[in-house]
């Protein structure tokens, strides 16, 4: 591994195989966003809510409208359906996990002229969104032949949730229980994060165990589940299992708490007895979420979940020492402290100019993707999507307004006129633009000039946002979009929110 004497250095002795297998998913570039974790602290955050969580937004009266966006294009590039609907599914996750109700969906969809990515992208999507029972509201599609091997697909999910009864993933405390919910572990999206960090190889089949399986229904259950859960207020703080599966989630809980966890493998619900331990922890199996539970509230938790159907296990504890342990009955196979195993080590960044020049996309007719989506369901939609598919608005009555929103892309060089153009838009239809979220998606950022882009279009975002009165509310980063043959045109997307 690149960086196994940083880790034994840190460590103060060698990291056993198991360990090494953890390191390799948090210290991927997808979960420690190694090349641009430091100009993401210029980004304005100002009137934006929990952009620390995993999603971040405003908020509106009693209401709070939390909003995320997130790639899955190396996914999609493999295995376009379940890609493109596992990707519906991780952003759905990131909402629900908050107690917020997701109310609408967007996408931003970059194509070659590759029929079978094309095809598998729309139908994965539609079939997800459709399934799960929420509407998709807003859509743009892109053409150009840098992405017929790399696709982009780009999503956005919009909760609504009382302000005050937010859940976030930082309130673990020694004492409390690790509760694992939903699908059991199987290795499907095996080095899902490790494969999101790396250009895609020649030979795809190799890629295929790297992308997740879809479930709709099964996350349907979930959703109702975890919002009848939350709402009798039987959780104390909660993590979507996203990327690198249940390290990562614990990880998360364990580092923001400022606590430790130990987790037994034994008790974890499995669905493939030939998994091997480091499977386990990095799988990235559809449909989980992780609870931090008072041990008095398991079994009401349980009698809902058996109302859904859902499966549980209590697979650990929340504990005092800022360590994470991970056993397998009697056997310890990891002690590792928390901020060395989920903070990676610094890069050097190489800003060499190259002269940026404007990309000539063209956008695609996309009447034929938009209408195979449901964009009424939830009888809150305003707008047919033929008006505008980018465009729409849905109906809050929570606070009897109306939220705008707008799905859009720009090349490097405009970011900054993207964003203004963005706000005049909600502005000449009545709306106040609230914020934004991103999807920074870049090409390999250890070869120029990708890293000497990558600052300008933050500091662009800056510029403008601070423009328009706007935070940042949210945002993921996909680098190494790029293959053997071909690589994208970096290109940075965005949804933004407004109010009427």
């Amino acid at each position: 591994m690149k960086y196994k004497k940083y880790i034994a250095e840190k460590l103060n002795r060698e990291p056993n195989e198991f360990e090494l297998h953890l390191f390799s998913a948090t210290y991927s570039e997808h979960c420690g966003y190694l090349h641009s974790r430091q100009l993401l602290k210029e980004l304005p955050r100002k009137n934006a809510v929990y952009y620390n969580e995993n999603a971040g937004g405003v908020k509106i009266g009693k209401f709070a409208i939390l909003f995320k966006m997130e790639s899955h294009n190396h996914p999609c590039a493999v295995e376009p359906f379940n890609g493109a609907a596992t990707g519906i599914g991780g952003i759905v996750r990131d909402v629900l996990a908050m107690n917020a109700r997701p109310i609408a969906l967007c996408n931003s969809l970059k194509f070659g002229d590759d029929k079978r990515i094309i095809e598998g992208v729309v139908e994965g999507i539609s079939n997800y969104g459709n399934s799960i029972g929420v509407p998709t509201v807003s859509t743009e599609v892109l053409y150009d032949k840098a992405f017929t091997e790399n696709p982009l697909v780009n999503v956005t999910c919009i909760g609504i949730a009382k302000y005050d009864e937010i859940l976030t993933s930082n309130k673990a405390r020694a004492g409390l229980k690790l509760m694992l919910v939903g699908s059991a572990t199987m290795k499907d999206g095996m080095g899902g994060a490790s494969f999101a960090s790396k250009k895609l190889s020649d030979e795809k089949k190799e890629d295929k165990l790297s992308i997740q399986i879809a479930n709709p229904f099964v996350k349907k259950k979930l959703i109702e589940a975890c919002l009848e859960i939350f709402s009798q207020k039987l959780v104390v703080s909660c993590q979507d299992c996203g990327a690198a599966g249940i390290l990562s989630s614990t990880s998360e809980v364990a580092f923001k708490s400022n606590t430790g966890v130990e987790i037994d493998l034994n008790k974890i619900h499995i669905g493939d007895n030939s998994i091997k331990d480091f499977e386990i922890m990095l799988s990235e199996t559809q449909e989980r979420m992780l609870f931090v539970v008072e041990e008095d509230a398991i079994e009401a938790i349980r009698k809902i979940l058996e109302k859904y159907e859902l499966e549980y296990s209590i697979i650990g504890d929340v504990i005092k020492e800022k360590n994470y342990i991970v056993k397998q009955g009697a056997k310890t196979l990891a002690n590792i402290p928390v901020d060395i195993l989920v903070t990676p080590p610094a890069v050097t960044l190489d800003y060499t100019y190259r002269e940026v020049k404007d990309p000539d996309i063209i956008s695609i007719n996309n009447k034929s993707i938009y209408q195979r989506y449901d964009h009424t369901v939830g009888c809150r939609t305003e707008l047919s999507p033929d008006t505008n598919p980018q465009f729409n608005a849905l109906r809050l009555w929570e606070e009897n307004c109306d939220l705008g929103i707008y799905t859009f892309s720009s090349a490097v060089n405009n970011t900054y006129s993207s964003l203004i153009e963005a706000s005049k838009l909600f502005k000449s239809k009545g709306f106040t633009p609230l914020g934004i979220t991103n999807c920074l998606n870049f090409t390999n950022p250890e070869i120029p000039p990708t890293m000497f882009e990558f600052r300008k279009t933050i500091f662009d975002i800056k510029k403008a946002c601070e423009e328009i009165s706007i935070p940042v509310c949210s945002g993921n980063v996909s680098f190494y979009n790029e293959s053997s043959n071909s690589k994208i045109i970096n290109m940075p997307t965005f949804t933004m929110i407004g109010v009427r």
